[in-house]
């Protein structure tokens, strides 16, 4: 196999980064909280007298200059350090490699015949901090938490030991849209923009160069196949649709119809395709290019099921009062578009939004479309995407189905 490498604009190796390290020294009592799992460290827990001044691996000193661990230092991120580790023995090349084993792994019971896409790399979750992989089928597709954690990494490192351990023959690295540097690949050329793929026997042509993330949310599997088993005979309504992934899912289930509704052209166009390479009946499926929050207000059909999964409407705390208002009023207008005794499914992918939070907005919802709700089904991400036991925050993505009347 070729290995295609690009130049790294300066970029150390992992070997010559680990070699050499900066203390970093808490300005709070955070000892046990680290030692209880907690990944990372604010800004203002840290004695800001001697930090570095650029991304560096550093050892984590708690407030009496006693040894805590090792970690990645970001100076200008508000998580101003990601916890690596707390042997006392530094970080080396060869336990990286044995937590991307153990990661690994832990994804083999995953991948089958009826699904070859899935996440392999979940940051923090893996203790891998800030490192994304998403695998679609022979091809690895990295992300990274921001440039300092791009820095950080030694992306040469990690695609080799993909290459070298997995059955990916390509890997791709695809910068998040608020990176300025370019994207790398290693192994096979491949056509980025049309990946297929297969998940619970459900298939899915993927966007990976220019699709949202790395191309599909590989973290609402589970949920699209429930879905699946939910539609039978059904109608159904799939709101923010992207490309189709829970349409599909309910046309395999025999919907009995679907209708996809989008923003963006181009997702409607994929989710078309995406519907007849399952041979399902273009007749059961309409496609609709439009605002969705203008859509839901207008529509006057009633269905079995509506699916309402938004993208992130809190891109911060700050944004959160706005977030959680926009959040009721959609999802009120949603809950108008299901028929009596239908099921309302709805989905939140924002981390600011808390499953606390995330209740009291559907029960806000219901009140103000004048319905009531059981609860049938509550989960999140998929198995392939832990989170630490420390870091709930990182258990993102929410998801309920209720059966809603008047």
């Amino acid at each position: 196999m070729h290995l295609f490498k690009a130049k790294r604009s300066g970029q150390l190796s992992f070997k010559s980064t680990l070699a050499n390290y900066s203390p970093v020294v808490l300005a709070r009592n955070l000892r046990r909280s680290l030692l209880q799992g907690s990944p990372w460290i604010y800004s203002e827990a840290l004695h800001s007298q001697g930090l570095p001044s650029q991304v560096s691996f550093c050892q984590i000193k708690d407030h009496k200059k006693n040894f805590v661990g090792w970690g990645v230092f970001c100076p200008k991120n508000a998580i101003a350090v990601r916890v690596l580790s707390l042997s006392k023995n530094k970080p080396t090349e060869r336990d990286f490699a044995q937590a991307m084993q153990r990661a690994w792994n832990l994804r083999k019971d995953i991948i089958s015949p009826e699904t070859n896409c899935f996440r392999l790399f979940n940051g923090e979750g893996d203790l891998l901090p800030g490192l994304v992989c998403d695998i679609y089928g022979s091809l690895a597709v990295l992300q990274f938490d921001g440039e300092e954690l791009w820095e950080f990494w030694d992306q040469d490192f990690i695609a080799e030991w993909i290459l070298k351990n997995t059955d990916c023959e390509t890997v791709f690295y695809k910068p998040r849209h608020d990176m300025k540097h370019k994207s790398q690949l290693w192994g096979e050329p491949i056509h980025l923009n049309r990946v297929e793929v297969v998940e619970n026997g459900c298939r899915f042509y993927v966007d990976v160069e220019a699709g949202q993330k790395t191309g599909f949310f590989l973290d609402q599997r589970e949920n699209r196949n429930y879905i699946k088993h939910l539609s039978q005979h059904k109608s159904v309504l799939n709101l923010f649709s992207y490309s189709g992934g829970f349409s599909v899912a309910a046309g395999c289930g025999q919907a009995r119809n679907v209708t996809s509704v989008d923003i963006a052209s181009g997702a409607i166009e994929l989710a078309n395709e995406n519907w007849k390479t399952n041979n399902l009946s273009e007749k059961n499926h309409l496609g609709v290019c439009s605002d969705v929050f203008e859509f839901i207000h207008e529509v006057k059909e009633k269905f079995d099921v509506v699916i309402c999964d938004p993208p992130s409407l809190a891109k911060s705390e700050k944004t959160k009062p706005a977030a959680v208002k926009k959040y009721v009023e959609t999802f009120a207008a949603a809950s108008k578009c299901v028929v009596e005794g239908g099921h309302l499914v709805l989905s939140s992918c924002s981390s600011h939004i808390s499953f606390s939070d995330f209740f009291d907005i559907t029960q806000e919802s219901l009140s103000a479309s004048r319905k009531r709700g059981q609860i049938i089904r509550v989960s999140g991400q998929g198995a392939d995407h832990p989170y630490p036991h420390a870091c709930p925050q990182l258990r993102y993505l929410k998801f309920v189905d209720l059966t809603v009347y008047q």
